[in-house]
């Protein structure tokens, strides 16, 4: 850097001054910083009033919320919860709150959540009514964004709220369980089949109404019929830590090794009491640790 390009640069450095002109100045600049934002406030409005009014039949209101009903599931916005935010943006957490999920086409039933943001880096600097245009055009187009890496909320929650079957979202469930591990969706069937090791395939459901969790079934090399395993995964002893298909699938494509070969808490003790009825070498590895223990 020459001596005449630091000297500019040394002179773009502002002194604050306790002056009326100085202050006069500062006044000015933050005026029209605010009707700057209002400005914006306002266009951004609009724009969020033309995605409303271009989609009455798929933005639609109740007494106390916003229904978007999308693709793959409907979304109810409470509209107190929008207001405040868009009224004060000063109180309470940042970000869009958690959206009630019920199933395409209804409002009760089976429900869960889901926190998904507009996808910009710079969220912070936009208009709350553009942050929030964004976010009903997400949820109205859920069949495209649900593909995309960043909303993995989204296709978590589509998970829980169709599980394994048929759905309007069994195409985007079989693309991500199927790129994201080595099973194959079979929805027809709400089931789930993937490679173990040693020879096994194994089989997990969730079609039984009566059980929380998955059902689980293997076959051992060169074995035609699927063997019950486990009747509910829900019984698991970590089941807080197996309370999804995707983590029961990952613990079944590196079994029934690491039943045999690994620490005990990289599975499940529950599982293993089970495999172990069905597999010799499991069976030992169970033998063999609780003699080790009453020897120690």
């Amino acid at each position: 850097m020459d001596e005449e390009s630091h000297g500019l640069e040394e002179e773009e450095v502002e002194h604050p001054s306790p002056s009326t002109e100085y202050q006069t100045k500062k006044l000015e600049q933050f005026q029209g910083r605010i009707d700057a934002s209002f400005t914006a406030m306002q266009t951004s409005f609009d724009y969020l009033m033309k995605t409303i009014n271009k989609n009455p039949d798929k933005i639609i209101f109740d007494a106390e919320n916003i229904i978007i009903l999308g693709n793959l599931a409907t979304y109810t916005i409470p509209l107190e919860s929008v207001l405040s935010k868009l009224k004060n943006p000063f109180a309470g957490g940042s970000g869009l709150n958690a959206t009630k999920t019920t199933r395409k086409g209804e409002l009760k039933g089976r429900e869960t959540s889901v926190c998904i943001q507009p996808d910009y880096k710079n969220v912070t600097d936009l208009p709350g009514c553009d942050v929030l245009d964004s976010y009903f055009l997400m949820l109205l187009n859920d069949d495209k964004f649900i593909h995309q890496p960043a909303h993995g909320p989204l296709r978590r929650a589509m998970l829980q709220l169709y599980g394994l079957s048929v759905s309007p979202a069994s195409a985007a469930m079989k693309t991500w369980i199927e790129s994201t591990t080595a099973a194959e969706l079979k929805a027809e069937e709400s089931a789930a089949e993937i490679k173990g090791t040693d020879g096994w395939r194994w089989r997990v459901s969730d079609s039984n109404p009566l059980v929380h969790g998955l059902t689980i079934w293997f076959k051992k090399k060169n074995q035609r019929k699927w063997t019950k395993v486990v009747e509910d995964s829900s019984l698991f002893e970590y089941s807080y830590h197996y309370d999804d298909v995707m983590s029961i699938l990952e613990l079944l494509s590196d079994s029934p090794r690491v039943l045999i070969h690994d620490e005990p808490y990289a599975s499940d003790e529950y599982f293993m009491q089970a495999v172990a009825k069905h597999h010799a070498p499991v069976a030992q590895r169970i033998e063999n640790d609780r003699a080790q223990q009453a020897a120690s």
